[in-house]
């Protein structure tokens, strides 16, 4: 019987947590992680494009002004690695997109000086072209680089044109479209809100088209999950974007600035339009790093605004003059 008892104590299981198992275990050593292989062979990887590009940057005598900022233009690769699968593809685009910042910047020293200054701003703006999935092609005129002020320091940044805001829109995966137009005299419009809302309008082909005729534009935007949104502005309160501008006005010299609200004042308009629809759009659905780099380019309105403000407080008011109104009056004698 002892016998017995004794085999089918042996036939037992130990309990898991029997500590007569611990010295028969073995601890197996982890493979390695996919993480860090993966990271060895980003590391590893020579942009071979950028670096001849760069090098010929480096090089060229007809392009001495860029000498010193050229190792600059290397910095932005990792952010153009993680918007493409391919590095060799984003080595590829990159170098093209390098090509064109050297091309844009010397027909704009300053824009050489500002990067002198504040290289981040440099790299921060080409970095925002493989976030936006957009180009600096002169070609297609999606974008620029762009030399502004902002708190006080000189600043590279990437400006989108009309078309360029609508690609980059899509590309993030904040849209799946999004558009814009003016509504001219003449034409059939007609916008309601709530429960059966409905924007219609039927432009009237013959009619003129005009700074003077328009009378206001829209934007339809149909987001990532189908909702459908519209909005729009009339005339004054596009003046009123367009008057906080600092592209408009007075040069130093006292004449009228090159400005794009005066050569295509209705792509500006859209533009406007686009600019509306993305404060309006829910953004939860989109990376943090997209989400930061559309800040960077559609915050340009409202830093142009409360630059614009700041530069009027700084004006001395009139003699005479009501402030709040700048309505004109003269002491009853």
């Amino acid at each position: 019987m002892a016998t017995e008892q004794t085999q089918q104590q042996a036939q037992q299981p130990l309990p898991l947590d029997n500590p007569a198992l611990q010295p028969q275990q073995q601890v197996q050593p982890e493979p390695p992680k996919t993480e860090t292989a993966v990271a060895k062979v980003r590391e590893s990887f020579t942009p071979a494009l950028c670096t001849a590009t760069i090098q010929k940057i480096k090089s060229d005598p007809q392009l001495a002004p860029l000498h010193g900022i050229a190792n600059v233009f290397a910095k932005p690769f990792e952010s153009f690695r993680k918007a493409f699968k391919d590095p060799n593809e984003a080595d590829r685009l990159m170098a093209k997109e390098i090509d064109f910042a050297a091309q844009m910047m010397m027909s704009n020293t300053y824009l050489i000086q500002v990067a002198t200054q504040n290289p981040l701003s440099l790299v921060n703006a080409i970095k925002n072209i493989a976030l936006a999935g957009t180009t600096l092609n002169p070609i297609l005129k999606q974008a620029y680089l762009v030399p502004f002020t902002i708190k006080n320091v000189p600043t590279i940044v990437l400006f989108q044109s009309y078309m360029g805001e609508i690609s980059m829109l899509v590309n993030t995966g904040l849209v799946r479209k999004v558009e814009a137009h003016p509504v001219y005299k003449g034409d059939v419009f007609k916008i309601s809100h709530g429960s059966k809302g409905e924007l219609i309008h039927e432009p009237d082909c013959w009619a003129k088209r005009s700074e003077e005729t328009i009378l206001g534009a829209y934007y339809f935007a149909i987001l990532a999950d189908g909702t459908e949104m519209y909005d729009f502005m009339n005339k004054e309160e596009i003046d009123k974007i367009k008057d906080r501008s600092p592209s408009t006005g007075l040069d130093k010299n006292g004449k009228p600035k090159k400005s794009p609200w005066v050569s295509d004042y209705t792509e500006m308009a859209r533009k406007t339009l686009i600019h509306r629809a993305y404060k309006q759009m829910p953004k939860d659905r989109i990376s943090e790093d997209k989400l930061r780099m559309l800040e960077a380019i559609f915050d340009y309105d409202e830093k142009a605004e409360q630059n614009w403000v700041e530069e009027q407080k700084k004006i001395a008011p009139k003699k005479d003059t009501f402030d709040e109104e700048e309505v004109e009056w003269e002491d009853v004698k």
